[in-house]
């Protein structure tokens, strides 16, 4: 899902196939095949590749049930389908869950339930109920999940006010009374025996997916509030509220909630504006998890007049080089921001003209990352965001893929303009040097960069 439990969105690995001194062109095909209201991908090694989708709740048309599917890198062509279950036949409030790999199996978390998938033939290999202390099932969906290095998973859900029945993600602002939304439930599963090993209330309900983190000995779990930031403690047997921690204010005046948390060394990394638009700049919040009386802020990305601040995705952060990345379609920008590793101190390394609603992801080694997202063009204001449906609905928008060299923020390669992404998803990276893009249409795009023939050095 983020590529770590940190949520760091760092894959070391994957490569950057152009060059970084001369010209690239970007080679791009797409999949015979439709995969309609695409969520993420995951590989299990270079032949294996899977999709979740079918789980997008704002989608138009909406998807007949959430699925996986295995689709081979070099062809695009499915291999196999499973879908797991029909919302045709339920009331079932729906939305973006999660697909991760341990070992030979897939694991998917989706509505009320997690999936154990046999990741060769796409056999279920069991079916796991989770609970929603407070809410209805059918008024909540498990929208994330993270876990610890021993195989510990766990997940929180969305809960929605009882009785709406509006779809997808953005219930959460027009129900009519969202603020009686139950609070979320946390729960802790045994992915080796594949048991619930405990679960409790948060709060209260919250928007943004879950962090797992290991820190002096300790196992903990982030969630950002409305208002405030909670850490929660894992002892082996329970799942409680962190008190000795927080829970943490984090908002300046006009901010809205809080995105996921990111994890970078002793830091907990997020940014605001989150949780609807706002007329303020968004804060990209550094927070220290042995003393959370240490909280460093910085406004990167100022508004002009008329803009207004949202970003539904998450930072992506390199710990090695103690370096975040934050965007925010609002006034169009994409920014490097280098922090403290001491201190917390964060200071602005560079901007870039870049409108992206996607999480950002960064590829390639520690000495030379690359920064890869989307790019919006579009000949209309973007609209109220909590008005999308399939995507920014009016906004007449194309986008392409771009590559920049995280270090100074200089663009190294930038696809062709072709129909819009997954809302708020991110482009996924396979191997040799590919990266992936599911489309609002249900199209699955290979992308990759070369060195232009003929490209000065």
């Amino acid at each position: 899902e983020a590529h770590d439990s940190a949520r760091t969105k760092m894959y070391p690995c994957a490569q950057f196939s152009g060059s970084f001194t001369g010209t690239n062109t970007v080679y791009s095909y797409r999949s015979p095949d439709n995969f309609y209201s695409q969520s993420m991908m995951a590989t299990r090694g270079k032949h294996e590749m899977y999709i979740y989708g079918g789980s997008k709740g704002n989608a138009n048309p909406l998807p007949s049930g959430p699925y996986v599917a295995r689709v081979e890198p070099g062809s695009l062509k499915e291999r196999w389908r499973t879908y797991l279950e029909n919302f045709n036949l339920s009331d079932q409030w729906f939305g973006a869950g999660s697909l991760l790999t341990i070992g030979d199996d897939l694991y998917v978390i989706d509505n009320t339930r997690l999936y154990k998938l046999d990741g060769t033939t796409g056999e279920v290999a069991g079916v796991l109920s989770l609970p929603t202390v407070g809410s209805a099932p059918e008024d909540s969906y498990f929208n994330g999940m993270s876990g610890w290095s021993d195989g510990t998973l766990i997940m929180k859900n969305l809960t929605r006010e009882p009785g709406c029945t509006e779809p997808g993600f953005f219930a959460l602002a027009k129900c009519p009374n969202p603020e009686l939304a139950p609070p979320s439930t946390l729960v802790v599963v045994d992915s080796k025996n594949f048991e619930v090993l405990d679960s409790t209330p948060a709060e209260l309900m919250v928007g943004g997916r879950i962090t797992a983190a290991e820190y002096d000995g300790n196992m903990y779990a982030y969630l950002a509030g409305s208002t405030l930031l909670y850490r929660y403690v894992w002892d082996g047997e329970n799942i409680a509220l962190d008190t000795s921690w927080g829970p943490v204010s984090y908002l300046l005046p006009d901010e809205t909630a809080g995105s996921s948390i990111s994890i970078m060394g002793d830091w907990v990394i997020f940014m605001t504006n989150g949780g609807g638009p706002s007329t303020v700049p968004l804060s990209v919040v550094a927070i220290s998890q042995a003393d959370p009386t240490k909280i460093s802020r910085i406004q990167p990305m100022p508004l002009e007049e008329g803009q207004v601040s949202y970003i539904p995705s998450a930072v992506a952060v390199d710990p090695e080089n103690s370096r975040i990345y934050a965007m925010d379609p609002g006034p169009g920008k994409v920014v490097g921001i280098d922090l403290d590793p001491d201190s917390g101190d964060m200071s602005l390394a560079w901007s870039a003209d870049q409108s992206t609603l996607s999480w950002m992801i960064l590829i390639g080694p520690e000495e030379q990352r690359v920064l890869v997202a989307t790019n919006i063009k579009t000949d209309s204001p973007m609209p109220n965001p909590l008005d999308w449906e399939a995507g920014p609905v009016g906004a007449n928008y194309t986008e392409q893929a771009q590559w920049r060299d995280a270090e100074t923020g200089k663009l190294l390669a930038a696809s062709e303009f072709y129909s819009p992404m997954t809302t708020g998803m991110y482009l996924w990276p396979g191997y040799g040097g590919i990266i992936y893009d599911g489309l609002t249409d249900g199209g699955l795009v290979a992308l990759k960069p070369l060195p232009s023939p003929g490209g000065a050095e």
